[in-house]
């Protein structure tokens, strides 16, 4: 791992730089999770499900002071960012190495180590690799570049860890209100959902996830959420545009 001063003056510690830069991208200057109503006030709880090294828990640290945080990251390295960073920036938050899905146990998962945002129980190589070409050209890269900054990006290792479910965290924390719950878990996004017992899910406020519109997943995810008191508004990046890969923002109606 290694330090990186963001635009912004923040340093953090991350994985790699292109990825890194990609997060700030996303996160701090197109603020792509407060869009479409989302909205946090001090004392919040946001569950950060597919944390990664802690970039979004750090925007919103510093977007909304105050925030209590609850992040869940299974790749070991990534979760080693992630909790030098919650360090380091004073961000209150109980970091836990593990994944959420729909079931209890442990699983298998696939690591790219220069690729970490894209590793998951989904992965396929070759098509992950096709996403990150798309999206490299769309860019502005030219393609004799992007073959090389694809070189080993989605060389893959296997590596097992622990599941958890969203109900079964609450009952174990004595969580009574969720106010933001953020997914980014590479097609377990519906999983992470169906984790969630019935009298658990008034205590979610508001959703926001990336979404892979594989089989149908798009259509069941935003389904779940409307049938449990949700509006669910969809957007998708422009450099994103004919993939798969979809931003569900979800607020109840009743705030």
């Amino acid at each position: 791992m290694q330090r990186m001063t963001l635009p912004n003056g923040l340093t953090v510690t991350h994985v790699n730089t292109g990825e890194t830069a990609l997060l700030y991208r996303d996160i701090f200057a197109e603020r792509c999770y407060m869009q479409h109503g989302i909205r946090l006030t001090p004392g919040d709880t946001v569950f950060d499900v597919g944390a990664n090294i802690g970039m979004s828990a750090l925007f919103f640290h510093t977007e909304c002071p105050g925030l209590v945080f609850h992040a869940f990251e299974p790749a070991p390295v990534p979760f080693s960012a992630l909790t030098a960073n919650i360090g380091t920036h004073g961000i209150r938050a109980t970091a836990t190495q593990c994944a959420l899905s729909d079931h209890s146990g442990t699983a298998r998962m696939t690591y790219y180590r220069e690729s970490t945002v894209m590793s998951g129980f989904h992965a396929d190589p070759a098509a992950d690799a096709a996403l990150t070409r798309g999206f490299l050209m769309r860019s502005g890269f030219e393609e004799e570049d992007v073959d090389d900054m694809l070189e080993g990006r989605h060389e893959a290792a296997e590596i097992e860890c622990e599941v958890r479910t969203l109900s079964q965290v609450i009952a174990e924390r004595g969580i009574t209100a969720i106010d933001l719950l953020k997914v980014d878990v590479e097609k377990s996004e519906l999983q992470v959902l169906r984790g969630l017992d019935e009298p658990d899910w008034p205590k979610v406020k508001q959703v926001v996830a990336e979404v892979h519109d594989l089989a149908g997943a798009l259509k069941d995810f935003t389904s779940l959420l409307e049938s449990h008191g949700f509006t669910v508004t969809l957007a998708q990046d422009e450099l994103l545009r004919g993939t798969e890969i979809h931003e569900a923002f979800a607020v109840r109606k009743d705030t």
